[in-house]
């Protein structure tokens, strides 16, 4: 039997110029990895493997360029390939391509290749004058954009979700909200995050708030984990206006997203609106902390290029929490990339 597979391309010695050659091709792995994900290739081997004929049939491709395509991923470990039977099964990462497990990141595959891929191209530009590279390319702000049309943001909500519950939980069960009677979930968009909380404090009551096009996703999830007594939503624009008297603010992946001059407006609203002492739970990436910082400077680099955000040091929070009236009273480390950035309201 001969199977492509591989212990994983960092366990081999290579050579300076092979490794980068690696590195320069990942744009035409991440173009594999979109075609397996929209082609539902995972999905078909939930069951284990099967003649990669029938894959092609399933999925409408030509059977022997399927075979190169596996080939390619079976070496990166999603697939694993045997070319004596004309096989393929699921390889260690295969799972995350299906549409439905908890470390499904297929969404994000998708969005990624078609919101992301073009723009990157200007990433030259960008490092010159500072434009990010995606406005330059779609000729407006990321968001504008991404809000013209609806199917574009219910992809985008989607590969949020995948995002989040790829690499949020670890965070979210850091918080400890025993004494918490009111949360606001910033920019929660279907409310995955606040319902995850909301399961682990029975009396805990919420808000989900979120832009008006985007907040519409979350009465179906609060419904379906039986939360909607209890979690309500709320549609606004966090540059104007948070729901107001909350004893605790959570903002998960959102400052990111925003310079530090557009932060400390959204910063300042939390704070005109929050209770006396109220907490706010920040979850993000901090550059330099957790067992992942490949992923906070990868994503510091996704920040350049689609939008004028950023990630940051622990000292960037600390300073730009105390511009809007907030102290860091601590960074929680998880086991996964992101961080909790805890601070409390100053009250004046």
């Amino acid at each position: 039997m001969t199977a492509t597979s591989a212990p994983g391309p960092a366990t081999t010695t290579r050579t300076p110029a092979v490794a980068i050659l690696r590195l320069l091709g990942g744009f035409q792995i991440s173009q594999a990895l979109y075609v397996a994900a929209r082609a539902g290739i995972a999905d078909e081997l939930r069951d284990g493997a099967r003649q990669v004929p029938e894959v092609a049939e399933a999925t409408g491709m030509r059977p022997d360029l399927l075979r190169r395509l596996l080939r390619t991923l079976s070496v990166e470990q999603v697939f694993t390939y045997d070319e004596d039977q004309d096989t393929v099964a699921l390889g260690p990462l295969g799972h995350t391509l299906c549409g439905d497990t908890d470390e499904s990141v297929r969404d994000i595959a998708l969005m990624w290749m078609e919101t992301h891929y073009r723009p990157f191209a200007q990433l030259w530009s960008t490092l010159h004058d500072g434009v990010p590279a995606a406005e330059r390319e779609l000729g407006k702000p990321f968001f504008d954009w991404l809000g013209e049309d609806a199917d574009r943001v219910a992809g985008f909500t989607s590969a949020m979700g995948n995002m989040m519950r790829a690499i949020r939980q670890d965070a979210l069960d850091a918080i400890d909200l025993g004494d918490v009677e009111h949360l606001v979930d910033i920019g929660g968009a279907d409310g995955t995050a606040i319902a995850s909380l909301a399961r682990r404090h029975p009396r805990l009551r919420g808000t989900v708030f979120d832009l008006p096009h985007v907040v519409t996703a979350a009465p179906a999830t609060l419904a379906a984990q039986g939360l909607a007594d209890r979690i309500d939503t709320s549609g606004g624009d966090f540059f104007q206006a948070v729901p107001q008297g909350a004893d605790a603010y959570l903002a998960c992946f959102i400052l990111h997203d925003w310079n530090d001059k557009q932060s400390t407006r959204i910063l300042e609203r939390v704070h005109e609106a929050a209770a006396p002492g109220a907490r706010l739970h920040l979850v993000e990436t901090v550059l330099g902390k957790g067992p992942a910082p490949e992923i906070a400077t990868m994503l510091d680099l996704t920040m350049m290029g689609m939008l004028d955000g950023r990630e940051r040091t622990q000292e960037d929070w600390r300073a730009l929490l105390a511009g809007a009236g907030f102290r860091l009273t601590g960074i929680v480390e998880t086991a996964g990339p992101m961080c909790v950035v805890e601070a409390v309201k100053v009250d004046s």
